[in-house]
């Protein structure tokens, strides 16, 4: 639309983040942040020839409070553009689970069965959805969400007056959304009409035959009984075309949501995205072909997840890289070939390039070219014994004597400061000027005569801060004073409900009675209330109204539940969606009155008050 961009503030509060996926002509989503209650928010802005329908149908899903709804709230217009604020949508769409396999039947049975459930709340409050298809059904974990409660049927120009059509529309939708579950074919009315956007892919539809839609039972093998005759029941008068939208689907079948929800009773919990298989992403690294050879190479396999190996080194079979420069003859035929090859020296010479140094006293080896050696007779003297091989170093310190001798004196040394320590007395760790530091006697009184020391320039320890306190509400009470609350057919203004305007669920609220007019039908002369008691005293300066009614009179009061309007006026003003009050600086109190003297509208047209959550800052 013109004029709207991220950052964009509506009606002085939601602010526009990012453009959010939609399948409806003539609507522009955003995903947004709601700057007065703090939090996220969906807004669709509206336009096209069905403005006034759409933000109709929204006002009456508003009225309509289901966890399994997304929930309307806020409708209006600012500068000709109309917006419909609700919860943000979560999970994925029917459409996206069918894309990822078909569903279990008893997973069909258990997701129809909880958005059934719902749309007959939404009946039961005269609000009909008129326009499901799978994009409009998510699942969020366990949890099966229907978005468009509303805004769809206005955008697509249905009409809710008549209870028996609607009712019926919806429960054909509901066994629609069934057989698409299993089978991946929607038999409902043709999606491809002017409403839905063009972009939109839509599923195929179902196969027919000379009696209509193909039987369940036809397309899959394992479907209950029971699932196959609704479903055969359901479609003999829907045609599959974009005319069954407005046209009058009589006959067989369920006539209302209530009537899937008994058809498909009991159902277990809904986990059907849990059966979705996990896809590779498409950014996940390819085989390589060094990995692949490695396996041929003998490399164990490594465990999933483990990165491609590098480039294989080519080594011998131990793990070793040859270096033949440095590697020594081997003994025994390695040795032997080695030997063959070498010069032959004479024995004498051969001995004496092996034999040890000579001791003292006895005669040094020859060297080479002198003469054999002989005996003192004269007889030549034999070779001597082969002498060990050399050293290939030095020979090591070996310090283990040391270290010995080291870890004895240490442990001498210890026993000794350990006996010395248990027999002394027990004296404080640290002397200051003839007193301890160890203990508390800091703060004792110094004896008469003694000097402790202190100069007096020490400055005062500052006092801790008192803890900041909120408020909190501990109780609420519905008030009507001038009512005849003390009549025991009498229900008052439904203090039943009390807690539900400060129980941090903002889909819950407190109602009063619904009068004629805003002035209480001529009832009241004063008004009615909503005591606030916390829990403690405290400073309260901003009151937010979370409510779906617009216009009225609210005034807060600082009194109680015995005296309601006798306390000082601290602000006053209509009702609206998340009003604020600001209460004079100082006010500090441990209750509050909200005392209504003009009732505002709900989106039916009720004179009524409903508060959803009251905030206190």
């Amino acid at each position: 639309m013109n004029g709207v961009a991220p950052g964009t503030v509506l009606v002085a509060r939601y602010r526009l983040d990012a453009p959010a996926p939609s399948d409806l002509a003539d609507v522009s989503a955003w995903t947004a942040h709601d700057q007065i209650l703090d939090r996220d928010v969906r807004v669709s802005l509206v336009a096209g020839p069905r403005v006034a329908e759409a933000l109709d149908s929204a006002r009456r899903a508003a009225l309509v409070s289901d966890q399994r709804l997304t929930r309307v709230l806020d409708v209006g217009t600012e500068d000709d553009v109309a917006y419909v604020v609700t919860e943000p949508f979560t999970g994925l769409t029917l459409s996206e689970v069918v894309a990822g396999g078909i569903v279990d039947p008893q997973q069909a049975r258990a997701l129809v069965g909880e958005a059934a459930s719902a749309l007959e709340t939404a009946r039961r409050r005269g609000v009909h959805h008129l326009a499901l298809r799978p994009d409009c059904v998510r699942i969020d974990g366990s949890r099966v969400v229907v978005t468009g409660l509303g805004i769809d049927a206005g955008i697509a120009g249905q009409d809710q007056g008549d209870p028996v059509r609607t009712s019926r529309a919806d429960a054909v939708g509901l066994v629609s959304l069934l057989y698409y579950a299993m089978t991946a074919r929607w038999p409902g009315p043709a999606l491809d009409v002017p409403w839905i956007q063009d972009a939109v892919v839509h599923p195929l539809p179902a196969q027919r035959d000379d009696d209509g839609t193909v039987r369940l039972s036809s397309v899959r093998y394992d479907v209950p009984q029971d699932l196959d005759t609704l479903c055969a029941q359901t479609f003999r008068t829907v045609a599959g075309d974009g005319e069954d939208w407005t046209r009058d689907l009589s006959g067989e079948g369920p006539a209302q949501p209530a009537d899937v929800v008994a058809a498909l009773e009991p159902w277990g919990e809904v986990s059907v995205v849990a059966a979705i298989p996990d896809f590779v992403p498409a950014g996940s690294p390819g085989v390589s072909r060094q990995s692949v050879r490695s396996v041929f190479d003998g490399g164990a396999s490594s465990p999933p997840g483990t990165p491609p190996p590098a480039a294989p080194v080519r080594r011998p079979s131990t793990g070793r890289i040859r270096r033949v420069s440095s590697v020594p003859v081997a003994a025994g035929a390695g040795a032997a070939a080695a030997t063959a090859t070498a010069p032959t020296a004479p024995a004498p010479y051969a001995a004496a390039a092996y034999a040890p140094p000579p001791a003292p006293g006895e005669t040094a080896a020859l060297d080479v070219g002198q003469s054999a050696p002989t005996a003192p007779d004269g007889s030549a003297v034999g070779p001597p014994p082969p002498a060990p091989p050399p050293r290939r170093g030095p020979r090591r310190f070996n310090a283990t004597p040391f270290v010995i001798v080291l870890v004895l004196g240490l442990v001498g040394f210890g026993v000794y400061w350990a006996t010395n320590t248990a027999f002394e007395g027990f004296e404080p760790p640290l002397q200051s000027e003839g007193r301890s530091t160890a203990g508390t006697d800091e703060d004792a009184p110094a004896p008469d005569g003694e000097d402790t020391g202190s100069t007096g320039d020490e400055e005062p320890a500052e006092p801790e801060p008192a803890p900041e306190v909120r408020p909190v509400i501990a109780q609420g009470t519905a008030l009507d004073p001038e009512g005849d609350a003390l009549d025991p057919s009498n229900e008052g203004e439904h203090p039943e409900a009390v807690q539900r305007a400060y129980d941090g669920q903002p889909e819950t609220f407190w109602f009063t009675r619904k009068y004629t007019s805003p002035q209480f039908g001529g009832l009241r002369d004063k008004g009615v209330g909503y005591a606030i008691s916390l829990e403690e005293k405290a400073p309260v300066t901003t009151v937010v109204l979370d409510t779906a009614v617009s216009g009225g009179n609210v005034e807060i009061r600082a009194s109680d539940v015995d005296d309601p309007t006798s306390g000082k006026v601290l602000a006053s003003g209509p009702l609206s969606p998340g009003v604020e009050f600001e209460l004079p600086a100082g006010t500090e109190t441990a209750s509050l009155v909200l005392w209504f003297t003009e009732l505002p509208q709900n989106a039916a047209g009720e004179n009524r008050v409903e508060l959803n959550e009251i905030l206190l800052s």
